[in-house]
């Protein structure tokens, strides 16, 4: 059964042996702390595996944590030994462990997504300053409608790869534009002006 433990989603897995309330309940209270670091950004996307098993006489117990819409490997150790309580305080220590190095990429992933929503943006006021004033009276204006369906918030790497995906696919229209909703809660479009040169708007409501 999942439940969710300091804002992670927690699923408790058991074969040849019963898990106890006391081993449940004294792994939860040692990965609460785990958890709590895990970065913001990542941890409503994480979900922890903790598997305790018996193979021959000897009990081992398993930690595996994914992570959901970011490149990230999963994170995975695991411990055997008699006692419960002394596997889980090591499964704890090495699991901290790699978190720790996690969030180093992590902090770095979000520099560079920091740095790639200033060079769009940037580039866009430059093109706006280059636009040369059209007299209203040379403009012919056509309007036709479109549908667009904005699926749940992502992040602008993987608005842009689904963008250059779809441009892909073969057959039907194809329109140099995405929108889509980022985690920051604002809509934004991608337009694409040239091969090489993507701008970023931002709709302010």
């Amino acid at each position: 059964m999942e439940e969710l433990i300091n804002g992670v989603k927690l699923e408790i897995l058991s074969k040849n042996v019963d898990i106890t309330d006391y081993i449940r309940q004294y792994f939860i209270e040692k990965f609460s702390k785990v958890f709590s670091r895990i970065p913001e950004g990542i941890k409503e996307n994480a979900k922890t595996y903790f598997i305790y098993k018996k193979e021959g006489k000897e009990k081992i117990g398993e930690v595996m944590i994914t992570v959901s819409k970011r490149n990230f490997p999963p994170i995975y150790t695991s411990e055997s030994g008699d006692d419960p309580r002394v596997i889980i305080d090591k499964l704890a220590y090495e699991i901290e462990r790699q978190i720790d190095k996690l969030r180093t990429e992590f902090e770095k992933q979000v520099r560079e997504e920091m740095k790639t929503k200033r060079d769009i943006s940037q580039e866009a006021t430059e093109e706006v300053e280059k636009e040369e004033d059209i007299p209203d009276e040379e403009l012919e204006t056509k309007i036709e409608k479109i549908q667009v369906k904005i699926e749940k918030p992502i992040t602008l790497d993987d608005a842009i790869a689904l963008m250059k995906e779809s441009e892909k696919k073969k057959g039907g229209r194809k329109f140099p534009i995405f929108i889509f909703n980022d985690f920051d809660g604002k809509t934004k479009i991608i337009f694409r002006q040239s091969k090489e040169k993507l701008i970023l708007f931002e709709v302010e409501t």
